[in-house]
Order: structure tokens, then sequence, then C-alpha cells
């Protein structure tokens, strides 16, 4: 078998995959705060979120391969930034908001910078648009990513013994959540475990 002569394409890809399979082993810290044991990693929510994405841009008559897309990618920068939990109090955060954005930015932006070619022009674009949040796709794709969280609330609900815990991963949520198909489930799930644990606001 002939081997192929070297292609700078195909070595940038391996070089960035390298990089990203660390959400393989990159724990979501919010549930590591809420004492969950063994949670789900970043690549796990990355997979529900592009998912959801699409499957919510299908119903709504959006790009729905576009949001796929930019679901499954949107948290690549924690390759490098790490995962940064989003506090109610933002003083408990291990960086201020201001600090995690920028930050995610950057590592976005390293991490982009390895592709060449029409890999790299791609997914530029698609963090861009995501940054921005000046489509209904980047919107949605935003939403839903909060939205995932409270979708795996209803798995892990029985595993965190604090109510208060419980409360803030919805109350971080529903600040930011208003596009009505997206709030429709983020109610619907709220009812669940609040009345599953006996729970009221």
């Amino acid at each position: 078998m002939r081997h192929m002569k070297q292609d700078k394409d195909l070595d940038s890809i391996l070089e960035f995959m390298l990089q990203a399979d660390k959400l393989k082993e990159t724990y979501r810290t919010g549930w590591l705060i809420a004492k969950v044991k063994n949670p789900e990693h970043v690549a796990d929510h990355s997979f529900s979120t592009a998912a959801m994405s699409y499957l919510f841009a299908k119903k709504m008559g959006l790009d729905a391969e576009k949001c796929a897309l930019m679901g499954l990618f949107h948290d690549i920068n924690e390759a490098l930034t790490g995962d940064i939990a989003t506090r109610e109090n933002e003083s408990l955060q291990k960086v201020s908001n201001k600090v995690k954005q920028r930050l995610e930015i950057e590592n976005m932006n390293k991490l982009v910078s390895i592709l060449i070619g029409n890999q790299k022009a791609a997914l530029k674009a698609l963090f861009q648009e995501y940054n921005a949040q000046r489509t209904k796709e980047a919107r949605l794709v935003y939403q839903v990513d909060k939205l995932d969280y409270i979708v795996q609330m209803v798995i892990y609900s029985k595993k965190i013994r604090s109510d208060e815990r419980v409360k803030e991963f919805f109350i971080t949520a529903g600040y930011k959540i208003d596009i009505p198909e997206v709030r429709y489930l983020y109610d619907k799930i709220k009812e669940h475990v609040y009345k599953e644990r006996d729970m009221r606001d």
C-alpha cells in the first residue's frame, strides 16, 4: 500500500483533534460543585447540545445543519480553558464573566488557528456568528446550551442532595431562556423536578 505524500490539511486536522479530544476527559464543573459523582464530560454536553439544536431548528424552520455544527463546536475552547461554571452569584466563580468570555474567545481562536484552508475558514465563520448572537440560529444554540443542563437535571436531580444547588441550575438557565419553544421545555422540566423534590420557588 502506497503512502500519501505529506498533506498539511490532514496534519492540521489531526493536531486540532488531539486538542479537541481533551473534552472527552473534561468534567462539567457545575455537576462537580453539586457533588454529582462521575458526571458528564464537556464532549457529552456538546453532543446533546448539537442534537437538540438540530431538532429545535427543524421544528422552527431554521438552518438545522448550521445549528447542529454550532452546538457541536460551541464549547471547543474548553479543551484549553477548562469548564468554568457560571454561578448565580458571580463572586463564587473561578473568574468573572468578563474574564471568562475573554478566555473562551482567545482559546477558541487558538484552536481554530491550528487548522488551515477551508476547515479554518468554516469554523472561524461559525464561531463569529455564534459569538455575535445576531442570527436566529446563534441565539437558538446559545439558549439550547443552557437548556441542556436542565434536561440533564432530570437524570441528576436524584444525585443532588441540596435543593439550593438544584435551584441555582434553574435560576442561571432561566435568566437566559426566552425563545418560546426552548422555554416550553425549560418550564416543563422545572415543574417536573420541583414536584419530584417537593420544592417551591
